[in-house]
């Protein structure tokens, strides 16, 4: 993963997600905390994305923050990026290969999100083939 080709956005929600994870008490970073982060950012484009799709978007805020408050709590300890989000954001500079980007916006992050979901984010976009599939053509006119 090559932060230098992350947009301002990108970067900020990929650092939002180590405070989540504090404010939570989780030493692991998971894609869950990213999700919240790209929901939460001022003027999400994420949320506005959504919504186009006719999802309600404190609805899903709710059902990411109940994700978050089932992962396991630790008090001190080194915080860590977990596997899956690793894996989620190496795949988003491959998302913005795919659509002819030079930098990993927001958007790439959630196509990423969604195509490579951990299995406690899966159920969150279940079916993950048809909200993937339903998400890229709302997310062309907004790049």
């Amino acid at each position: 993963m090559n932060i230098n080709r992350f947009t301002q956005n990108s970067i900020q929600a990929v650092q939002n997600c180590e405070k989540i994870a504090a404010d939570n008490g989780n030493q692991e970073l998971a894609q869950e905390h990213l999700l919240y982060a790209l929901l939460t950012q001022d003027d999400s484009l994420i949320l506005k994305l959504l919504e186009k799709m006719s999802i309600q978007g404190p609805l899903f805020i709710n059902r990411v923050e109940e994700l978050l408050n089932k992962r396991p709590k630790v008090q001190g300890g080194q915080v860590f990026v977990g596997q899956d989000l690793n894996n989620a954001l190496i795949h988003a500079e491959d998302e913005a290969k795919q659509m002819g980007d030079e930098y990993v916006s927001v958007e790439h992050i959630f196509l990423s999100l969604l195509k490579y979901a951990s299995r406690d984010l899966k159920p969150l976009f279940r079916p993950s083939t048809y909200f993937y599939d339903h998400t890229l053509p709302a997310v062309r006119p907004m790049i």
